[in-house]
């Protein structure tokens, strides 16, 4: 590990030594690019049918729309069925090679688990930070609409489309699809640049940060590892426990009327006898997210030292990897129509 690591150092300073002509900066520009605007495609696409087909819908019988549940399976039909098998036959024409594939034992596993659940609450810390200098700044907070969803949503339905469904496909579009395209480029690019895809794929900021932290984590262990099954697993365990369940734990309480008596300071003892389980339930799920969390604070303190990142066969001049990796047209072009929606669905709210 701290042999690859002081490579990737020792690279780093000698990185004045290295040359690469106009004409193979272009090509390495245009594999990016190429990746960006496949991307990007997909997601116009998804959002272009999803348009057409709320009208449609809306022409047809306009309560469909209002309801959650087919709200959700309907737009997953999109985005899961329709989109994502066309993406990948988009990006069968750019050149893929996986990680070299490890295995990861059960201790290995949970250290990874506790440190993304760090990560997700470092966030998920980060967005209520936002958005309360948002609300300082603009005078209105946005409507989470991942907890409108969950609100309005049947809990199976929920953790069937969130907590199986969308991270299978998330984890084959971001890590599988994303990083195997990015390999030669070295393990620090192929970790950062699909992580702040995902993070900006998301679409608000609500979840843009967390999205980005937790992109890292999965991404740094589908790079170790070369094996998918991993980060899909975990990913599937951050949304079931901490989306789905939280959620489902405070649909047996009126959320409004206990923030409502919290902030007033007139909680009563009938008030809490009466809602004991869930209020009861709620205060252990956050007695052990808590506690993975400072598990995972103290398990990614422990192993900062064997953190390893290694340089790909494609080697930079110094200042040449951001121009490269983000100054192209593709990469571009996708990053303004995600922070353009991202701002669609900040401002759409005032």
């Amino acid at each position: 590990m701290n042999e690859n690591f002081n490579d990737f150092n020792n690279s780093e300073n000698n990185q004045n030594e290295i040359l690469m002509s106009e004409s193979e900066k272009k090509a390495h520009k245009s594999i990016f690019s190429k990746l960006c605007f496949a991307f990007l495609f997909y997601l116009v696409f998804v959002n272009g049918l999803s348009i057409v087909a709320t009208f449609v819908i809306n022409y047809i019988d306009p309560a469909l729309l209002e309801n959650y549940n087919f709200f959700m399976i309907f737009s997953s039909v999109i985005q899961y069925a329709i989109g994502f098998p066309l993406l990948v036959m988009i990006l069968r024409k750019i050149p893929a090679s996986a990680p070299q594939k490890s295995a990861l034992g059960t201790k290995g596993f949970l250290k990874y688990a506790v440190v993304s659940m760090f990560f997700m609450y470092v966030g998920n810390y980060l967005s209520q930070m936002v958005m309360m200098y948002m609300e300082s700044l603009l005078g209105f907070v946005p409507e989470n609409s991942l907890d409108s969803m969950f609100d309005s949503t049947n809990i199976w339905i929920a953790a069937l489309i969130v907590g199986i469904i969308g991270p299978i496909v998330e984890e084959l579009m971001f890590r599988k699809l994303f990083i195997d395209r990015l390999t030669p480029y070295g393990e620090l690019i192929a970790i950062l640049f699909p992580s702040l895809m995902f993070g900006l794929f998301h679409g608000n900021l609500y979840q843009f940060f967390y999205a980005f932290f937790l992109g890292v984590a999965f991404s740094y262990i589908y790079v170790k590892t070369g094996k998918i099954i991993y980060s899909t697993i975990l990913h599937m365990f951050i949304n079931l426990f901490c989306g789905v369940l939280p959620s489902f734990i405070m649909s047996k309480l009126d959320l409004d009327e206990f923030l409502t008596l919290a902030l007033e300071g007139t909680i009563t003892e009938e008030y809490v006898m009466a809602n004991a389980l869930p209020l009861a339930l709620f205060g252990i799920y956050e007695f052990i997210v808590l506690g993975m969390t400072f598990v995972g604070i103290f398990t990614l303190t422990r192993n900062l030292r064997n953190i390893s990142i290694k340089r790909g066969e494609v080697k930079f001049p110094k200042g040449t990897a951001l121009e490269v990796v983000l100054f192209n047209a593709g990469t571009i072009a996708l990053i303004a129509v995600c922070i353009l929606i991202m701002a669609l669905n900040t401002f759409m709210v005032a």
